[in-house]
């Protein structure tokens, strides 16, 4: 049974995350020797669908890390020459690193993972722009937080 649950997962997955072409459910079928009939995958599902109420898209950190970032580098263009890796992906690469760091101690597992995204910027801009406390203040405003 767990494998049938883990390949209707992947099924899931695939049809919501993937844009290219996706195997049908006959081959995943076939090739994860799964033992587990097509319609038996559809079925199963079916039934984490219901459980989940139909809701596959849960916001990430990572998410929220990149809009973030895009927030501030599209209202304050001038910045990525005062940053250490003047490449804004580059500079996304280095507050995913943090970002990880986070999500890997426990006890930061209480908080949003938003809150975390907005902490780790909002320290990464203090400790390289002079005039942080306005972008951050920005940022905040816009993330509509404390509203």
């Amino acid at each position: 049974l767990k494998y049938l649950q883990c390949i209707s997962c992947l099924v899931l997955a695939a049809e919501t995350n993937e844009d290219e072409v996706i195997p049908s459910v006959q081959t995943l079928a076939v090739q994860s020797r799964c033992k587990h009939s097509p319609a038996e995958i559809l079925r199963m599902e079916r039934i984490i669908l219901d459980k989940l109420q139909w809701d596959l898209y849960t916001e990430t950190p990572m998410d929220f890390l990149n809009i973030f970032h895009a927030m501030v580098m599209s209202s304050w263009p001038h910045l990525p020459p005062r940053l250490p890796q003047r490449n804004p992906s580059l500079h996304v690469a280095l507050l995913t690193k943090q970002l990880q760091h986070c999500m890997a101690c426990h006890q930061l597992v209480q908080f949003k993972g938003s809150t975390l995204v907005l902490v780790i910027i909002t320290l990464e801009l203090e400790r390289q722009i002079p005039g942080w406390f306005v972008v951050t203040t920005d940022l905040l405003k816009k993330a509509q937080v404390g509203s």
